[in-house]
């Protein structure tokens, strides 16, 4: 089976799962979503009704992101935003944290036993680029994985190609998306709340943390 064919069959499969839990996640959530189109609910029982979810949700919805990030140019960001409205700050962010760590780590692992059947270059992005280049890998990698709304399937790519050790990429998985599974959940949280001033303050850092494409650029190795 060529690289391609593989490739779109493991596409293909992946958005059918994301596809039927998606589903299933809306199913569970009908009740929820009949409030939000009342207008005569209340702010504080529709965060009652959307923020008391059991541990099948929760891992339904862990499930759902991870299968966002492994697929390329899938709204992981705006999923990711909604779980902070569905389960709260904190349950959201740990709901980010989990499936952007794992599935991170997982693609990672296994983009080097694909690239042996690739045979045109990974990735033309300029932030690809970047990183391949930068000074200092490790930080670059966090600093890529921290940036709100950029493909992490670029800086995975980048990833797998600079660091060798298992523990390590976990590591910097980790690392890297505490600031942005953060920024979604609060983000998500405070727009159901309407709490503006905590969603110009996750706008302000978002902005802040756009500003590390310009470090991994300029961070570069001096050519010999």
């Amino acid at each position: 089976m060529t690289f391609i064919r593989c490739h779109k069959r493991l596409a293909a499969i992946l958005m059918i799962a994301a596809t039927l839990i998606m589903i299933l996640i809306i199913w569970r959530f009908k009740a929820e979503l009949q409030d939000l189109t009342d207008v005569t609910t209340d702010r504080q029982t529709l965060i009652n009704a959307f923020q008391n979810k059991r541990p099948i949700d929760l891992a339904l919805y862990t499930l759902l992101l991870m299968l966002m990030i492994w697929l390329p140019g899938a709204p992981y960001s705006i999923l990711a935003v909604v779980s902070g409205i569905c389960f709260g700050h904190w349950t959201g962010f740990a709901l980010n944290l989990t499936a952007a760590t794992l599935g991170n780590y997982s693609v990672t692992s296994l983009l080097p036993l694909l690239e042996k059947r690739r045979q045109q270059p990974p990735s033309t992005s300029r932030l690809y680029r970047d990183l391949l280049k930068v000074r200092h890998p490790r930080l670059g990698l966090v600093l890529g994985y921290a940036i709100p709304f950029v493909p992490s399937m670029v800086v995975n790519l980048a990833a797998s190609r600079l660091i060798s050790s298992g523990p390590t990429r976990f590591t910097l998985c980790f690392l890297g998306s505490l600031p942005t599974a953060a920024l979604y959940a609060l983000g998500g949280d405070a727009s159901l709340r309407g709490d503006g001033i905590r969603l110009i303050t996750v706008g302000v850092i978002a902005v802040l943390l756009l500003g590390a494409v310009r470090f991994i650029h300029h961070d570069h190795v001096d050519p010999a």
